[in-house]
């Protein structure tokens, strides 16, 4: 597997895979602020774009758990600038893989979230498994 791999925040790894045309964000273990948070967000949708690329994990395993304000960011912020860098006829796929004590935040915050009727590009699933992962971005596609 032809893999791509760079390094552009401190607090994240990124690599795309071109034979199955997935980008992996993997988040380090370490605490962020908002500005890191927002700063690495926007790091994998450069890389997406660079790549056209619209089938994305997520790796959040090693970060923990994001307050509602940053999920609502988001929604309201980044889910916009996601649809404005790709065609708005396209969806973007966000897997996100997680350890399962997060599960209930994601469920009960950020995926009920990404689900509002005004993000009509972005779609989000959350898993505990990489394989699970992988096989929902392929099913995407």
């Amino acid at each position: 597997m032809k893999q791509l791999s760079t390094l552009l925040h401190p607090v994240l790894d990124i690599s795309y895979r071109s034979q199955e045309h997935v980008l992996v964000a993997r988040w380090r273990s370490q605490p962020m602020d908002d500005a890191e948070y927002k700063a690495s967000y926007r790091q994998v949708l450069a890389m997406a774009v660079l790549y056209n690329c619209r089938f994305w994990l997520l790796d959040t395993r090693r970060n923990p758990t994001n307050c509602p304000r940053r999920a609502s960011w988001l929604l309201e912020e980044f889910c916009p600038e996601v649809m404005a860098s790709f065609r708005a006829t396209e969806q973007v796929y966000g897997a996100y893989l997680i350890f399962p004590a997060h599960a209930p935040y994601y469920t009960d915050t950020v995926l009920p979230l990404l689900a509002h009727p005004a993000n009509t590009g972005y779609r989000a699933a959350a898993f505990i498994d990489e394989g699970l992962t992988n096989t929902w971005i392929r099913n995407q596609q």
